[in-house]
Order: C-alpha cells, then structure tokens, then sequence
C-alpha cells in the first residue's frame, strides 16, 4: 500500500472520529447553555443548526488539510503534523462556537429583563 495513501487515511478517520466527538460535546454543552435563556423546543433547534455549522466547516478543513503535502520526513510525522493542524483548528472552532452559543444567550436573557422591567414599569404606573 502506498505510504501517502495510508497516511491520508490515518489523518480522515482520526479527524473524523475527534469531529464527531467533539460535535457531541459541542451538542449537550450547547444544549444545556441555551436551555436557560430558550425553551426546550427552540434550545434544541438551534443548537442542532449550530452543530451542523459545527460539522460542516470540521469535515471541509479536515478534507482540505488531509490532502496538503507537509515538509517532514516519514508517515508518523506527516500524520502527527496534520493531526495537530486538525486539533488547532477544531479547537478554535469549538471555542468560536462556544462564544456564539453564549452571545445568543446573553442577548435572550437581556431581552427577558428588558421585558420584564418594562412590564414592571408600566405595573407601577397604573
């Protein structure tokens, strides 16, 4: 078998299997994150449509890096240099992901208040 070929499929299946590992982290703290501000329906919905989001960009950096020739020498160190570029930016994008997660939060919960004093507001009027 051709060593570029097996190198190719170790980096695939090992950045396949953390892509999905981390997209079902991603899921359940998204979920339990948005569950505050949204109620159960809604929290679900969007968090499904940020974890495709979440997939999507994954799995194309992921077939875009497993197909870059990288200057080092021997199958281990190719596999291990696009593992760790995989790990980087899986991770930049879990945390990118985690702070929009939280933004959509905050602005939820912002609103509730909002409404809220406003209703108090008016109470105290009438």
């Amino acid at each position: 078998m051709d060593v570029g070929l097996v190198s190719y499929l170790l980096v695939l299946v090992a950045g396949v299997a953390l892509t999905v590992a981390i997209g079902a982290i991603l899921r359940r703290s998204g979920q339990a994150m948005l569950v505050e501000a949204y109620p159960e329906p809604r929290a679900r919905g969007l968090v499904q449509l940020i974890t495709v989001g979440f997939y999507l960009v994954a799995f194309g950096v992921l077939a875009l890096i497993s197909t870059v020739d990288v200057p080092v020498d021997g199958v281990v160190q190719t596999v291990v240099t696009k593992f760790g570029v995989v790990s980087l930016i899986l991770g930049a994008v879990y945390g990118l992901t985690l702070v929009l997660l939280g933004r959509v939060r905050d602005a939820r919960r912002r609103a509730a208040l909002d409404e809220e004093l406003s209703a108090a507001m008016r109470a105290a009027r009438a």
